[in-house]
């Protein structure tokens, strides 16, 4: 083979090397970016379910002031 051929046929080798590792790093970071969006949802369920028990909290908190108040009232 003469120095032009290897050339080209090197030229078209990397050019299928970096199409490959082209595809394999769309395809990580798709699977980071969902991993992401999972952890992203996880967090905003915990954070929904802790607002809740908040508000739970706070209705027993005002419950008890409310009924403290009648029953001081009440004497």
């Amino acid at each position: 083979m003469e120095d032009g051929q290897i050339f080209v046929l090197t030229i078209i080798f990397g050019s299928f090397v970096f199409a490959g590792f082209s595809q394999w790093m769309k395809a990580k970071t798709d699977a980071m970016k969902n991993a992401a969006r999972e952890g992203d949802n996880a967090l905003k369920r915990e954070v929904r379910a802790l607002e809740e028990r908040v508000r739970v909290l706070e209705r027993i908190a005002t419950d008890k002031r409310s009924r403290l108040k009648e029953e001081i009232d009440a004497l």
